[in-house]
């Protein structure tokens, strides 16, 4: 025989339970519902119906009786009209209240009693509406009273067995009601005891394993990787913490070869620094030497042809390339350096990207572009490196300038959103290609539209400013449309310890 040895098993055994103790209820309920819906039906479109129609015919009657009487004494047309109107409506009440009580009895002979009582009054009324009118002889108005009077007992013998049935048929409704409650709450709570049963059960054989496990788990987030689970319980959690084991002793040797790698990546990391900077300041001091000859060529040695000027012209621009590039990776390397630095200054963002605008004023105006100022008054406080903020944000404006067009406005535009400062600088030149944007800011990158207008750069300037964003735990936002513009933002959080004016002024503050 097949044991139960797995979660889908118990977990099968239980829903069957569950489906059981549904269609058991169901059941109850729905010949509970039959029987409930049987005696509404006959108490809905049988009895109170009865009753209305019994009532009906006593004022029928009535009407009749007070007609007849009223066309005897004064030979007024309108009481035989309303008489023989009175009869006709008080026939068709019986002929309804007999198809209603049929199927009830002994209801139903009461009915057919009124009924002759009702035939033998309107017998003795129509022998009274035929005499001519005028006085009418006691015994003869005594005979129809006693008629009458038979009917309304007979009428109202009609109405008590009718409350009777409705009585009846509520108590029987009611003790039916009670009935399948009391059937479908036994049932319901002997289902869910063997429910709790099966449950708890289940419960207990995978609770334990899987607290095991949870506790293995918790250890190895914890940076225990000599923890390890229990192969107990039921046949899926054994698979699974066989495979934790597995998994974490494979993620212990994965650990020890992680930190063999790091040790030498970080060894490759300051290698790779110390060649930068050794590179580049055994670089800077050839290249000062070559400025310095092309300068003597040009001033000392006379007449010289438009060929040769040109040459010069050509190393002299690459003698600036190369400096450029080795002082950009300088710059880089010291920035990529500072990245775990955690004390900084205040600065005055407002006042940095001032002195940014003006610094690179003569650039502006040789490469006929204007550089407009937006932002608000007074001072804008962020902690961090002035000398890393101003590069950026410095970077940022000579880029916009380089790729603008002559006639151009650069807009530096400064504002606070979400507790975070926010320079902004916008151009309207030759954009970055929307397929190319995700690739901005990775090192030596430039854009393809930049490379064939031939715009000199060495591909690190956005690089240099997303480092310092990230060092400043800021961020770099660019927005480009090739041919329209680019709009930079430099997003960093403001100092909110300055905010609370507890605080020297910026005039008292050593920026670094």
């Amino acid at each position: 025989m097949r044991t139960v040895d797995s979660v889908r098993d118990r977990v099968v055994m239980l829903l069957l339970s569950m489906v059981l103790l549904v269609t058991v209820v169901a059941g109850a309920g729905a010949i509970g519902a039959t029987s409930l819906t049987e005696d509404v039906d006959v108490l809905v479109d049988d009895l109170r119906p009865a009753a209305y129609s019994n009532i009906a015919l006593r004022n029928d009657m009535s009407r009749a009786q007070a007609s007849a009487r009223g066309w005897v004494l004064t030979g007024e047309a309108r009481f035989l009209r309303e008489y023989r109107r009175a009869v006709a409506e008080a026939r068709a009440e019986l002929d309804g209240l007999r198809f209603l009580v049929m199927d009830e009895e002994p209801l139903a002979a009461t009915v057919a009693r009124q009924d002759a009582a009702v035939e033998s009054w309107v017998a003795f009324a129509e022998g009274l509406v035929r005499r001519e009118p005028g006085p009418v002889p006691a015994v003869y108005l005594l005979d129809g009273q006693v008629g009458y009077d038979r009917f309304t007992a007979l009428n109202d013998a009609v109405s008590f067995q009718v409350d009777d049935g409705v009585d009846e048929r509520g108590e029987e409704a009611r003790a039916g009601a009670r009935y399948v409650i009391a059937f479908v709450a036994l049932v319901s709570l002997l289902g869910l005891l063997a429910t709790a049963l099966i449950g708890r059960s289940i419960v207990r054989r995978m609770n334990g394993p899987l607290v095991d496990m949870e506790q293995a788990v918790e250890r190895l987030a914890s940076g225990d990787l000599s923890a390890r689970v229990s192969t107990d319980g039921p046949r899926e959690i054994r698979g699974v913490a066989t495979a934790l084991n597995t998994l974490a002793e494979e993620n212990q040797r994965a650990r020890e070869m992680e930190e063999q790698v790091v040790t030498q990546l970080r060894q490759l990391d300051r290698a790779k620094d110390d060649f930068v900077s050794t590179v580049s300041h055994e670089l800077r001091t050839p290249l000062t030497s070559i400025s310095g000859y092309i300068e003597l060529f040009e001033d000392g040695f006379g007449e010289l042809s438009p060929q040769q000027r040109g040459m010069l012209g050509v190393v002299r621009r690459n003698v600036v390339r190369l400096r450029n590039l080795i002082e950009d990776l300088l710059t880089l390397s010291r920035v990529e350096a500072d990245a775990f630095r955690t004390s900084f200054d205040l600065v005055d963002l407002r006042r940095l990207t001032a002195d940014v605008a003006r610094d690179v004023t003569e650039i502006a105006a040789r490469a006929e572009v204007r550089v407009a100022e937006e932002g608000p008054d007074g001072q804008m406080l962020v902690r961090g490196d002035a000398g890393q903020l101003t590069r950026a944000v410095l970077n940022l404006v000579t880029n916009a300038i380089k790729f603008s067009r002559p006639g151009d406005e650069v807009l530096v535009r400064l504002g606070e959103c979400d507790g975070r400062g926010v320079v902004s600088i916008r151009d309207h030149g030759i954009g970055i290609p929307a397929k190319e944007l995700p690739t901005v800011g990775t090192r030596f990158f430039r854009a393809s539209n930049a490379v064939q207008a031939e715009i000199t750069g060495t591909g690190l300037g956005l690089r240099i400013v997303q480092t310092i964003a990230d060092n400043h735990g800021g961020r770099l936002e660019l927005v480009s449309t090739e041919g329209e513009g680019t709009t930079a933002r430099l997003v960093v959080p403001l100092a909110h310890d300055a905010q609370s004016g507890n605080i020297p002024q910026l005039e008292e503050i050593t920026e670094g």
